[in-house]
């Protein structure tokens, strides 16, 4: 049985269009990944089925009384809440319940209350709800959540403003488990999210009872959790069963039947117009190339197989820098107070490390420090001669200027066609280049910031998390120039598949913390 009905849904943003007479139905525990490259509207689905966008046509059904969970990119915790206090606020209508069921209770303990067997019913009405939504196992199920999540960590009577970005969508993925909602719709969940916490996620949701939709470019976490793959393509949908490996097989023998069809028509095509070239004129084969020509204006022509724009990711090199690219001692990073203390570091030319660890270790703080954004608390970082740096960093608020203004604010040198080359570079279209940022996608808005980078000459590349939100092919591309730059990279990623073969060294925070000394791991 289905539990959310779409026919015909269609959406524009302006003249460009967004999806097209969609319609698929999602059944009752299903568990299905909605995948596609950057920008086919798979984040412009969800907030179409939560209601922050009204389709231009079509209809969404689904039953009464349904609850619809939504884990976005950009939505934002109110602060002045602990994390204990932002976690519980998933159970507020049963906590409203209770203090129901206390007055009610408060009402029987008058000797002259009026009515008490309605009253008593009630409260066992109530009492019996409160039961069997695990009221009385809430602070178990927040402390389950929380922990999975590496929330306890963190201390559950931390203010939620006094946490970094990733540490909030921490937060934001809890709370919404703990609501339990009929339809869970989650916006790539596991960035920001450790491998463990990935792990206990797919956990979590394998086991859901519920039905989901989840978007993610992490195709390890899809095989893991679903059951059902949608694919978004050219403004349209299609439903593929199975899990994400099972939906690889079945596209890729789609499309070479489609390739297969495509070419017989068009040889079949060519042999008919051929045929009719040669013999219309002829009296003697006239009718019989007349006859060839109604038989080729009943073909149904196929569509020339499509093709998405892959990028191709690629840094231009500086110089050589010296040999010692950077190098601390006894240096203690943090803002108010130290995240971490007494780091040892050194980074040579040509080394290209990974740093790993938990959320909220200090790998983004590190790189900050580094760049010099913000100050050490105490130590001091020694630069080597020579160096070129270009520094991606992890959050970066979309600015209204178009995806052309902002690269093009960089680099005012530049002209009109060496920026559209640039931007069609990383797998951008033409219409992309006009719309502000704002309006493009988690996956585009990374792609023009990494345009930039592209477009200055370097020679130390330090990376906050670059593949959050970029499309599968994208990743791949990023990865391979990465492995032919010249120079030196710092990159912190929570993608192991992403970076394990070709790193040269791993900075594990988390080692660092407990050995109280951190050095180059040589791979």
């Amino acid at each position: 049985m289905s539990i959310l009905n779409i026919e015909n849904l269609s959406f524009s943003f302006g003249d460009k269009s967004i999806l097209k007479n969609v319609s698929f139905r999602l059944l009752r525990g299903e568990h299905a990944g909605l995948v596609g490259a950057n920008g086919t509207g798979k984040t412009t689905l969800f907030n179409i089925l939560t209601g922050r966008l009204v389709p231009d046509e079509g209809t969404i059904g689904y039953p009464a009384k349904i609850k619809i969970g939504y884990l976005d990119q950009h939505s934002e915790l109110a602060d002045g809440k602990s994390i204990a206090e932002e976690l519980k606020s998933a159970f507020e209508e049963l906590y409203l319940l209770e203090q129901e069921m206390i007055a009610i209770g408060d009402r029987l303990a008058d000797p002259k209350a009026e009515d008490t067997e309605r009253l008593i019913r009630e409260f066992g009405r109530l009492q019996e709800e409160l039961n069997s939504s695990d009221f009385y196992s809430i602070d178990c199920l927040v402390s389950n959540v929380a922990g999975g999540l590496g929330l306890l960590a963190l201390g559950m009577d931390t203010p939620v403003n006094k946490l970094s970005g990733g540490q909030r969508t921490k937060v934001k993925l809890a709370r919404l488990l703990l609501g339990n909602p009929d339809i869970l719709l989650l916006d790539e969940p596991t960035n920001y999210l450790d491998k463990e916490h990935i792990d206990w996620l797919a956990n979590y949701l394998s086991n859901y009872p519920n039905s989901f939709m989840v978007i993610s470019h992490d195709t390890a976490f899809l095989s893991r959790i679903t059951n059902v793959i949608y694919n978004m393509e050219y403004t349209l949908m299609k439903r593929y069963p199975g899990n994400y490996d099972a939906f690889i097989k079945l596209k890729d023998e789609e499309r070479k039947r489609y390739v297969e069809q495509y070419t017989r028509q068009q040889q079949q095509i060519t042999k008919l117009e051929e045929y009719i070239s040669k013999n219309i004129v002829r009296a003697s084969t006239t009718k019989m190339a007349q006859s060839r020509r109604k038989k080729l204006e009943k073909i149904e022509r196929l569509e020339k197989p499509k093709v998405l724009p892959k990028p191709a990711f690629r840094f231009l090199p500086a110089r050589e820098s010296d040999r010692e690219v950077f190098s601390c001692t006894s240096l203690n990073i943090g803002y108010t107070y130290p995240i971490i203390k007494a780091l040892a570091l050194n980074l040579e030319k040509g080394d290209k490390v990974a740093i790993t660890g938990c959320n909220g270790i200090g790998k983004s703080t590190l790189l900050k420090t580094i760049m010099g954004v913000i100050e050490p608390l105490s130590g001091k970082v020694e630069l080597g001669s020579f160096l070129f740096p270009a520094y991606y960093e992890q959050e970066s608020s979309p600015t209204d200027y178009t995806a052309m203004d902002e690269v093009w604010r960089e680099y005012p040198k530049k002209n009109q066609k060496e920026i559209r080359e640039a931007l069609a570079k990383c797998g951008l279209k033409q219409e992309h280049v006009l719309q502000k940022m704002s309006k493009l996608s988690g996956g585009e808005q990374s792609k023009v910031r990494l345009c930039k980078l592209m477009l200055r000459e370097s020679n130390w590349l330090l990376l906050d998390e670059p593949t959050n939100h970029l499309d599968i092919a994208a990743k791949q591309s990023l990865k391979d120039a990465l492995i032919n730059f010249d120079g030196t990279v710092l990159l912190v990623c929570h993608e192991k598949e992403f970076y394990e073969d070709w790193v040269t060294s791993v900075w594990d925070m988390e080692q660092y913390s407990s050995a109280g000394s951190l050095k180059l791991k040589v791979r």
